[in-house]
């Protein structure tokens, strides 16, 4: 078994996993409300007044944040070893580091891509945003138009949600 400390928000105290290899969910102790601006490790999320992440999940390469609000339930995936989205894309949404596409499909899935780090600045997937509220409407601009991929390490956020073992 190993062992390591997970940051999970500033402020909050820091949660203790143990896990061999998988990710494991983590309640929160409490509901982190907004408004907030959230970072990641490769992102940032600005979390809106009524809004609250209720759960946590994270893993070596990976973490999960389920968000609650008025319009509804979904979904946030990072990851820096995503591959490329497939199937149909159509871009929603573009800024100067972060571009939205829909993956067309059943469910309704938006890939978000940005430069990063570890991909020599070339855009890279690195959020799946997933989930109930999201209809594949217009209205669903109003969540993804809110991430940023960017370095974290430059923003002042009020939390932070992350993964890896560099703790």
């Amino acid at each position: 078994m190993i062992r390591w400390t997970w940051i999970v928000g500033l402020g909050l105290p820091a949660m203790v996993l143990a896990a061999v290899s998988s990710a494991k969910a983590v309640p929160l102790e409490r509901p982190v409300s907004g408004p907030k601006l959230l970072c990641f490790k490769y992102s940032t999320f600005s979390l809106l007044e009524g809004e609250r992440v209720t759960d946590f999940s994270g893993g070596l390469e990976a973490m999960s944040l389920t968000i609650e609000g008025p319009s509804g339930v979904y979904r946030v995936d990072e990851s820096e070893i995503f591959g490329p989205a497939k199937g149909v894309l159509r871009r929603m949404s573009a800024n100067e580091t972060t571009s939205v596409y829909r993956v067309i499909g059943k469910r309704q899935r938006y890939a978000v891509y940005g430069p990063t780090s570890f991909s020599d600045s070339k855009d890279q997937l690195v959020i799946w945003l997933s989930g109930p509220a999201l209809t594949g409407k217009i209205k669903d601009a109003a969540i993804y138009r809110r991430f940023n991929v960017r370095d974290t390490d430059t923003v002042k956020c009020e939390q932070k949600f992350t993964y890896g073992w560099g703790f």
